[in-house]
Order: C-alpha cells, then structure tokens, then sequence
C-alpha cells in the first residue's frame, strides 16, 4: 500500500464518524490521518499542501479536509477543553504548511489560535496575537470581530467584558480601510446595543443600511444570465476546488 493511502483512509473514516455525530471520535482520528500527512511531507521534503494534494491521488480535497478539522476541533472544544490546547498546536502546524496564496485559511486559522487560548484563559496570549497581526495587517475586519468577540461572549472561564469588547471594535470603525466593513459594522451594533449606547446604535445602522445598498448596487452591475443555486458543501465554481462554503461563499 502507498504511504499515503494510509492516511487517505483515516480521512474517510473520521468523516464517517462526523456523520454520525461523534466529533470527538472523528477529531482523534482526523488528528492521527494529520500526524502521517506530517510524515509524508517531512519524508517526500513537500513544501506544502499544494503541492501534496498534487503528487497523490486523494479521496477528495486536502484543503477541505484541513479545514472541516479546524471547525470539528471546535466543537470538540465546547465539550472537551482537553482538545482546546490540541486545536492550538494542529492549527500553529497548519499555518507552517498551508502557503501564502489562502488569505482565508491562514485568518481562519490564526482566529483559531488566539480563540483557543483565550478559552483556556490565557487572556495575555490572545491579546498578543491579535495586535501582532492586527498591527501587520490592519485592515483585517474580521481580525477585529474575533477579537473583540472573545470578550464580547466571554467563556466558561471569563465573564463577558462589553467595554473591551468595544474598545476593539471601535478600532476597526476607525481604520478607513478595513475589510468586510458590513460585518464589522453589524458587529459594532451587537455591543453597542448591550451597552445602551442607542445615539451610537443609531448611527451604525444608518451606515449599515448604506453599506448594503452600495453592495447591491455594485451586484447589479454584472447580473449573470444563468443563475445556478450552489450548495454550501458544493465544489465552489471558481474552480478552486474547495467547498463553497470554504470559498466564495464565505
């Protein structure tokens, strides 16, 4: 048997056991599939999962397959913390070995990260590691949204703090530039409102109203012909080969 047919087969099993709502099962043996895949790029000198994905003959897609991980690693979390510090050393070895080229993944993958310390109460590290990036990047909305949702939802371990919550959120409302400004926007809302600040809720709904009506409008421009419903778990029509939901239909 091919060295990587091994774990192409512990793949399919772990999404057997995602089927059937056993995520704690299907995490352990995901992360056992991921400890060959390690192997095989260490052994093969592979640079990174692109150029895995082309060198074998998988069941189905890598970067799908790495990301349904990271998300079923989260759910494991809500009820096993014990899989808090497994999400955070699986997703620092995905950034290693993902490439530069998927914006996505790689913030994905860092919100991960710094959500996952901050679950095991390590307030200090979170906050490092989104200034870090935030401060390389600080266009990142969603960047801000994590961050500031960690204090804004709170955790088994840390109260929910409103005024942090804002506090980060108003620095994203602040940089001209930022990116997915209608989430960040809604976001702001979510704790604005929380904390009474209706003049400011008030004020945040106007521009919201405004964003939405300019991203229609630039949707309009170029109206296809042929409109085709995608599913959610459908390959994305850009050809990327990654799951809609993974892709444009972020």
């Amino acid at each position: 048997m091919e060295k990587y047919k091994k774990a192409d087969e512990k793949i399919a099993s772990g999404y057997q056991y995602f089927s059937s709502d056993e995520t704690a099962k299907a995490c352990d043996v995901l992360l056992d599939a991921w400890e060959d895949i390690k192997a095989i790029m260490a052994e093969d000198q592979v640079r990174d999962l692109t150029e895995l994905e082309e060198k074998y003959q998988w069941t189905g897609f890598l970067f799908n397959y790495v990301q349904d991980l990271e998300e079923q690693l989260h759910n494991a979390c809500t009820e096993n913390e014990q899989y808090l510090p497994k999400r955070i050393r699986y997703c620092e070895e995905l950034l290693k070995v993902c490439g530069d080229k998927d914006e996505l993944l790689i913030e994905n993958t860092r919100r991960a990260i710094a959500e996952s310390h901050y679950a095991l109460g390590n307030e200090q590290e979170c906050n490092r590691l989104y200034s870090k990036w935030l401060t390389s990047d600080p266009t990142w909305g969603w960047g801000y949204i994590g961050w500031s949702d960690c204090y804004h939802y709170g955790t088994k371990k840390m109260a929910a703090n409103y005024v942090k919550a804002e506090e980060i959120i108003s620095k994203a409302l602040e940089e001209k530039d930022v990116k997915d400004r209608a989430d960040v926007v809604d976001r702001a809302i979510e704790i604005y409102d929380v904390l009474e600040n209706k003049q400011k809720v008030a004020e945040l709904k106007k521009e919201l109203v405004e964003l939405t009506r300019t991203a229609r409008s630039k949707a309009a421009v170029n109206v296809p012909v042929n409109v085709i419903k995608i599913g959610r778990n459908d390959p994305c029509p850009c050809g990327s080969g990654k799951k809609y939901k993974k892709c444009c239909g972020k």
